[in-house]
């Protein structure tokens, strides 16, 4: 999802990649999801991994630093960033602010953080993902009481099997669809009361943002 709104943005070009905390399996998940949506673009040609770095602790002065590095290794020829989270991202766009290239670049983050909300109505990151608690909440309790009744997890509409984990522990999931928020659809945000619209248009420009109007 971060990947494909990236993409959209930069079909073509040199692509950096800011990885999770090595520490933590959510990050070679996260990563793993990337390179399948990329992968036919890197297969073709299209698209050329020229960096990629866990960052410890998923610290935005360490994805900072990472970003710095691979800026420098590519003389600055860096066309989009998939970074895996929005703190994350947001050291990314503090390295493409030093170099003057904050919004000429894509950058992807995810967690629907205010400041990346803000980033992305700035202009300066493309895409966070924002998962709604309250939608999270209503079917954690609706599991809740099911299995409280005496319903087995796999009997419940919409479980699916799910391998976890460097050792693949397989376990019932029930998963619901995370909302990719660009420029375009920041309202949805601001209509569920996650984010004002104050918080988000800190900045922004007139007339640059639908919903900053």
């Amino acid at each position: 999802m971060q990947a494909a709104e990236v993409f959209k943005v930069k079909p073509e070009g040199n692509y950096v990649f800011i990885k999770g905390a090595s520490t933590d399996p959510n990050a070679d998940f996260l990563f793993s999801g990337q390179m399948e949506v990329l992968k036919a673009a890197m297969d073709a040609g299209k698209i050329k991994n020229v960096g990629e770095a866990y960052t410890d602790g998923w610290k935005p002065e360490a994805a900072q630093k990472n970003m710095e590095q691979f800026l420098t290794a590519n003389d600055n020829k860096v066309d989009g960033v998939v970074s895996s989270n929005d703190g994350m991202a947001g050291g990314v766009v503090a390295a493409l602010e030093a170099q003057g290239l904050a919004g000429a670049v894509p950058v992807s983050g995810q967690d629907g953080d205010k400041a990346a909300l803000n980033r992305v109505a700035l202009g300066t990151q493309t895409v966070s993902v924002w998962k709604d608690s309250r939608e999270l909440g209503k079917k954690a309790g609706e599991i809740a009481v099911a299995l409280a009744g005496g319903a087995a997890m796999d009997a419940i509409p919409g479980t699916v099997k799910f391998a976890s984990g460097p050792k693949a522990v397989e376990m019932q999931s029930f998963f619901i669809a995370p909302q990719p928020i660009t420029k375009d659809n920041l309202n949805v945000v601001i209509d569920a009361g996650w984010i004002s619209k104050e918080e988000t248009c800190q900045g922004v420009k007139a007339g640059t943002v639908a919903v900053c109007n």
